[in-house]
């Protein structure tokens, strides 16, 4: 890859980890109009498939469970991103360089979905793949991922990818809250992912996709949430196939803790925005303007510590999803799970270089492990030394990888497969990037920019043995929407795992290959213990 479109590289893919979106040229409107819940929407040809962005699949209102869409008159024009969800910026002092276009505009009523449809689609039946994007809980749009046109049209696939709330309008849990709204409190964000999910059982029809045939798959706190849906006793029915990247379903920040513990951090938050009195504090909340409820810490993404994830409100989530997993929510389900050999490497940029303004040290570095884990802090320096990963970022970003998302995608694939899930395994090796300091080997989001053509209308320009890779991954991914198996003629040999021998795929470039000893090598026997 050249140096140009290295860097436009970069930028696209720090643009999708950082949660900024930018505008993209319109396309021209094509003729086709297609009845949804509310109306009439027109798309445009874009990429060789028909799209349709920014449709209503809900209504949204503060602090309150998505509601049906409103209807509008005459046929609406889905020719452009709906608005993204109210979220900060995801670290202090980030700023949007002036070459890049605005981001996409905020309201609280953004529940939108955008579409990615074949050409002559209509009345064939096909598979639909659902896309969840990540970003911690607090960042994410469905703007981001603006280009699944490739593998919409080289699969033969639908592909739609709806927003959903994050932060505190996504998760916020008080009493008061789960006594106005039937219990739901603390989940709104995943109650609208699951509210997409049946819009799109519901309409898919209309677009020519097979409504008994929806993949979900999602990154990060998109991986996640498929977990989460995976457990959600309302989704059950609504996919019958799932892929988990770089979120595994268990021993994971991102894990929803009780709702105790979602009222706790919930009620510290609307202290520091100025609504500590129990009486009036959800009304406070409410007359709060977006900006004064984005003006806490809380709502930025510079460190491991989390505040917003979704809780167990005994409603919408009524148990954690390796729970789920193990007692057999997956049975009979095909999933492919897996994760990053060098996942670290993004937050290493995010925390220490953009976050902190500093280069990692071996006393920040120490400094760092005893604040994640100060119970055990002396052994991981130990396992971890410095001298073994050549710089303290090095040995960092290591500690990040195998305790927040190797180990996670293990447990993942165990818990899954004991509860009679079908599991494949993958560790993407491939290096987006190669030796880059920032962002150097297979990081955080690595494999988005192989998945999509255009991340926040940037293109991504891969060209020999990469454009080769990306075109294996998307028809893996395709083909497994399709057949539940990520095999096909042509592709790599992947077996499904299984205890006794528990290989994984490692997705590389060059040579795509099955392999053993995952567990071992990101220390899973000590970070499970």
């Amino acid at each position: 890859m050249s140096t140009s479109r290295r860097t436009t590289t970069v930028l696209a893919i720090l643009l999708a980890a950082l949660g900024l979106v930018v505008a993209f040229p319109a396309a021209q409107a094509t003729p086709t109009a297609v009845r949804v819940t509310g109306g009439a929407v027109t798309g445009v040809d874009r990429d060789g498939v028909d799209t349709y962005l920014g449709v209503p699949f809900a209504s949204a209102a503060r602090f309150a469970p998505p509601g049906r869409a409103r209807p509008w008159p005459g046929v609406r024009a889905a020719t452009q991103h709906g608005p993204q969800c109210p979220q900060a910026l995801p670290a202090p002092g980030v700023t949007i360089p002036s070459e890049v276009p605005i981001p996409s505009p905020t309201s609280e009523d953004c529940l939108s979905v955008d579409l990615y449809v074949p050409e002559n689609a209509a009345g064939r039946d096909l598979p639909v793949m659902v896309y969840l994007y990540g970003g911690a809980f607090v960042l994410g749009s469905d703007s981001q991922y603006d280009a699944p046109s490739e593998i919409a049209r080289s699969g033969d696939v639908i592909v739609a990818v709806p927003n959903y709330r994050v932060g505190p309008f996504g998760f916020l849990a008080l009493p008061e809250l789960a006594a106005q709204n039937g219990g739901v409190s603390g989940t709104f964000g995943i109650a609208d992912q699951q509210f997409a999910l049946r819009w799109v059982h519901d309409n898919i029809g209309a677009f020519g996709g097979n409504p008994r045939d929806v993949t979900i798959f999602g990154e990060s706190a998109g991986g996640m949430s498929v977990c989460l849906q995976l457990a959600a006793p309302g989704s059950r029915g609504l996919f019958r196939r799932a892929i988990v990247q770089s979120g595994g379903c268990a021993r994971s920040p991102l894990v929803p803790p009780s709702q105790a513990e979602g009222v706790r951090r919930s009620i510290d938050y609307a202290a520091g925005v100025g609504c500590a009195d129990a009486r009036t504090r959800l009304a406070c909340l409410r007359r709060l303007p977006i900006d004064r409820l984005l003006d806490s810490p809380t709502t930025k993404f510079d460190s491991a510590a989390v505040t917003w994830t979704p809780f167990l409100d005994g409603t919408v989530l009524d148990r954690t999803p390796e729970d789920a997993l193990r007692g057999g929510a997956a049975a009979g389900m095909p999933l492919i799970v897996g994760s990053n050999a060098n996942e670290g490497a993004t937050f290493v940029a995010l925390f220490e270089y953009v976050s902190r303004q500093r280069v990692t040290t071996e006393q920040s570095y120490a400094q760092t492990v005893r604040s994640l884990y100060p119970d055990r802090a002396d052994r991981v320096l130990a396992l971890y030394p410095v001298s073994r990963y050549g710089s303290a970022a090095g040995a960092l970003a290591a500690v990040y990888t195998d305790s927040l998302f190797a180990c996670a995608a293990q447990v993942t694939t165990e818990a899954a497969t004991a509860g009679g899930a079908r599991v494949w395994q993958y560790e993407l090796r491939a290096q987006p990037l190669g030796a880059n300091p920032a962002l150097p080997g297979a990081f955080h989001a690595a494999d988005i920019p192989y998945l999509f053509n255009r991340l926040g209308g940037i293109f991504v320009p891969w060209t020999g043995a990469s454009a080769s890779f990306a075109a294996q991954m998307k028809r893996q991914w395709s083909t497994f929407a399709r057949t539940g198996d990520p095999n096909a003629p042509g592709l790599p040999a992947w077996t499904a795992w299984s205890p006794s021998t528990q290989r994984f795929l490692a997705l590389d470039v060059p040579g795509s290959a099955m392999r053993s000893g995952f567990a071992e090598a990101h220390h899973c026997g000590f970070w499970l213990s």
